[in-house]
């Protein structure tokens, strides 16, 4: 009855998003405007430093077994304690959301019952006597887990903190596998055995698993025996006999498929997928124990475990986790060889095996110290892109680490080393991973390559198997070195923000005598930034290093040459974190990209040569484009092309070229520049570009083309969007989405449904796409929509998709709910035309309908 009034609804909905929009948008504004009048004020959170240790615990050994309706865990826990060096009669171990059975002291010929105490957080056992420093007594706990019972606390770094991960436990979404995986960082292993839940203990330990048959283990160390059980079932018992963190522990059960691989021959390293993905694992991590082999040379300590394993799960709360020999991986990371061309995921693999080292045989002793375990990890990133890439491969990622940290403007004023924070997840942010690599790069410049890892070497080996805080960096750095760093660790790590400089030069009238003016603008409390810096003097013969020691607010430095100079480079070894003004003509900063080595150096010149660009190119233009776009290094080809993207005239001359390399150049990342340059030109001749691109090996790529080509012809776009809506990428879905969103005629809940059980990880942007879709389609299709979603809703083990449901739910009620005062206004302007107010009482019905079905989706 009411799809002949469809026309009226949907032209009194279009009215009132329009209006909802300008007011959402300018509510944003004010909420700025008063964020930014607002007086601050300061707000002194609480001192957290390392935990205080009263209980030692030496090993530990663990029985589990698991009830996957329940999903529980139905451990036994025997731990070997003594006091950590004051005496003690009461032991209080973290234990969330347990139920106990049996909490005992084992004796040489018994076991005897001990009284306890539990608040559903910590149990507190007393023992049956006061022992003494040296005194050891074990403990014997029979419980049973319950963490997804737990109210869990979400994050941004890590997204859950339940522990242990039933994964599709009852095998009723058949596109998923079923899995238990851990997540102990930072503290939430307690979630599932009783432990001292924090970085600055160490055990070791023994896991006995019991799993079917069919379903593989992974735990720490070494799996010693497997023993077959009368009910069909296997245990596997898995030793690790040196100690690590609690946090550190893990165990993963699940029918992966196995790769062997080795390390010098002895050690093993296994690459643990699902079975669909064997045949590819080698291409993914194939080049670990090339990793490893480096990792261990560099720092003079040899891969420090027994083995090495890495594991891909599903529906991982974080994007990998360091676990002592046993790293567990995103779903994302395997891959086919084709998203290969994409994302090889080398970075990850790294960042990971880095922390072994930093992280698990030497670890934070509190998680306000966590970049000595962070910020290593990411600049083992640096370490292995230098010698498998070369440094310009490097350099280009650690300058995306650097613009990263300078465009988060909140986390200026965020130290890397914080004892005071509201919550541990916040410490894992662009400041403890990003600038923390930065800072190391930085170190590592001013003392020089052998003293940097000299240095570290020392550092592993005085604190192996030990927890440490960032003096015990600093003073490693100080006995290798001589020199007083006190200056460096504390205005780069224990200080807030980075210097605002300014570069300025006066030269005499033959340019054969350079004044550097260098300038601090923002002074801190502590003071003014010390500043050692290289300045490289260009000239016809060649590049002359000189150095600044910049002290103060303002420095000056004046040097001579024997002939005129082209440019002065400062900063020349590009390891200054610091926002720079540098006043070069353009001139200059032209040179500087023809003829300075370093990427940065470069990126740096492109970035100033851009913000004075005119609409057209113009001859000094050709020549800096020409040059980049030749270049050998991918990343310089990208320069290129983002500097000629800043043009809107005089550009013809590189279209042929920009479409040629659209097609051709060897890295996914330029030819997608390209396709995004030609999509921003929008023109018809490009047309043939964009749908040769949705040919190419790369999805990326693919993705860039279907973009492209809608921009130009939609209709034709739309098809192709239909021809692809199959094809099994993310990236590529991403833009079929984006397309049918907001263009499709057809009935699209099938597909968007499919999108939704098929990439669980992605649930909440195809969510927001599946809005934008139902707010434009008929009331027939949201019906069908929401009868699909109440399914769904019900079916998928998905927390994270239920978290976020109801807000989904709400937004799309209130789409319709604003068409309310809409009609309320035709009520009044219709008030004596009873033929009008039966039908907006009508509308208003079905209005409401529609309200009460969005909200039907979340009534189970």
């Amino acid at each position: 009855m009411f799809q002949n009034q469809k026309s009226f609804i949907f032209s009194l909905l279009i009215i009132v998003s329009i209006a909802a929009c300008k007011v959402n948008k300018n509510t944003s504004s004010t909420k700025q405007l008063t964020n930014t009048v607002k007086k601050e004020t300061k707000v002194v959170l609480p001192y957290k430093g390392s935990a205080t240790l009263k209980t030692d615990i030496e090993h530990m050994i663990l029985d589990v077994r698991f009830n996957y309706e329940l999903q529980h865990v139905l451990g036994k826990a025997t731990l070997k304690c003594k006091p950590y060096f004051y005496s003690l009669n009461i032991v209080e171990l973290d234990a969330k959301n347990f139920e106990f059975h049996r909490v005992g002291l084992i004796k040489t010929n018994d076991t005897i019952d001990l009284k306890y105490t539990y608040n559903n957080n910590k149990i507190r056992i007393n023992l049956d006597t006061i022992y003494s420093r040296g005194n050891y007594f074990t403990l014997y706990i029979d419980y049973t887990a319950k963490p997804n019972e737990i109210k869990t606390t979400k994050g941004k770094a890590i997204l859950d903190d339940k522990g242990l991960y039933f994964i599709n436990p009852l095998r009723e979404d058949t596109l998923k596998p079923r899995q238990i995986w851990t997540q102990g960082e930072t503290q939430s292993n307690s979630c599932w055995f009783p432990t001292n839940d924090v970085p600055n203990e160490k055990i070791t330990q023994e896991i006995a698993i019991t799993v079917e048959d069919k379903e593989i283990t992974l735990s720490n160390g070494e799996l010693m025996k497997s023993k077959y059980n009368s009910d069909g079932s296997r245990t596997d018992f898995w030793k690790q006999t040196k100690p690590h963190a609690p946090y550190l522990v893990m165990i993963a059960v699940g029918e992966f498929a196995k790769t062997k691989d080795y390390w010098r021959d002895k050690i093993e390293v296994d690459y643990y997928v699902e079975p669909a993905y064997k045949q590819y694992a080698k291409m993914i991590f194939g080049r670990t124990p090339e990793m490893m082999e480096l990792y261990s040379k560099k720092l003079g300590v040899d891969y420090p475990w027994a083995k090495f394993s890495q594991i891909v799960v599903r529906d991982f709360v974080s994007g990998a986790m360091e676990n002592t020999s046993a790293v567990v991986h995103f779903s994302g990371l395997q891959h086919n060889s084709r998203e290969h061309l994409d994302n090889t995921h080398e970075d990850i693999i790294a960042h990971e095996l880095f922390h072994q080292w930093f992280g698990d045989l030497v670890t934070c002793e509190s998680w306000s110290n966590i970049p000595l375990n962070e910020s290593f990890a990411t600049y083992g990133q640096y370490i292995w892109n230098e010698y498998a890439y070369g440094k310009t491969e490097a350099d280009y990622d650690l300058n995306t680490n650097l613009q990263s940290y300078l465009r988060q403007k909140q986390k200026h004023k965020t130290e890397p080393i914080r004892y005071h924070y509201h919550t541990r997840d916040e410490l894992f942010d662009v400041v403890s991973y990003q600038k923390g690599a930065c800072i190391l790069h930085s170190l590592r410049n001013i003392v020089g390559d052998d003293a940097f890892y000299a240095a570290l070497n020392l550092y592993l080996t005085q604190n192996a198997y030990k927890t440490v805080e960032l003096a015990n960096l600093r003073m490693a750095f100080e006995e290798i070195t001589g020199k007083d760093l006190n200056w460096f660790f504390n205005q780069w790590f224990l200080k807030p923000g980075h210097p605002d400089v300014s570069f300025g030069y006066i030269y005499n009238q033959d340019r054969t005598k350079v004044t550097i003016n260098v300038q601090q603008y923002q002074q801190y409390d502590w003071g003014w930034y010390h500043l050692p810096l290289a300045a490289d003097i260009y000239t016809k013969s060649g590049v002359k290093r000189v150095k600044l020691d910049v002290m103060g607010e303002k420095e000056s430095f004046t040097f001579e040459t024997n002939e005129p100079i082209e440019f002065v480079n400062v900063d020349a070894d590009r390891t200054l974190i610091a926002t720079i003004t540098d006043l070069k003509t353009n001139v200059e900063f032209r040179k500087q990209v023809l003829v300075a080595p370093l990427y940065m150096d470069k990126y740096y010149a492109v970035q100033e040569l851009s913000k004075s660009v005119g609409d057209s190119l113009t001859q000094p233009d050709f020549t800096v484009i020409d040059y980049l776009l030749s270049h050998t290094f991918w990343g310089f080809r990208k320069l290129g092309l983002e500097y000629l993207g800043s043009f809107i005239k005089n550009i013809d001359s590189y279209t042929s070229r920009v479409q040629n390399i659209a097609i051709t150049d060897s890295n996914t990342k330029v030819r997608n520049t390209a396709l995004e340059i030609l999509t921003e030109w929008n023109d018809g001749r490009y047309k043939s570009t964009f749908i040769t691109a949705l040919n190419d090996s790369a999805y990326s790529v693919v993705a860039n083309g279907l973009f492209g080509l809608f921009a130009i012809d939609s209709a034709e776009g739309l098809l192709q969007a239909q021809k692809l809506k199959h094809t099994p990428s993310i990236s590529v879905q991403n833009a079929v989405l984006d397309i049918l969103s907001s263009n499709s005629n057809e009935n699209e809940t099938d597909y968007f449904e499919s999108m939704l059980v098929k990439y669980s990880n992605n649930r909440r942007i195809v969510m927001s796409y599946y809005s934008r879709y139902l707010i434009r389609s008929s009331i027939e299709t949201q019906k069908d929509a929401i009868e699909g979603l109440k399914i769904l809703y019900k079916k998928l083990p998905d927390g994270a998709f239920k978290k976020f449901m109801p807000d989904w739910v709400k937004y799309q009620q209130n789409f319709w709910l604003d068409v309310m005062p809409e009609l309320n206004k035709q009520r009044e302007v219709n008030k004596k035309n009873e033929a009008a107010l039966a039908k907006i009482n009508e509308i208003e019905k079905e209005v409401q309908s529609m309200v009460d079905a969005y909200g039907s989706i979340l009534i189970e």
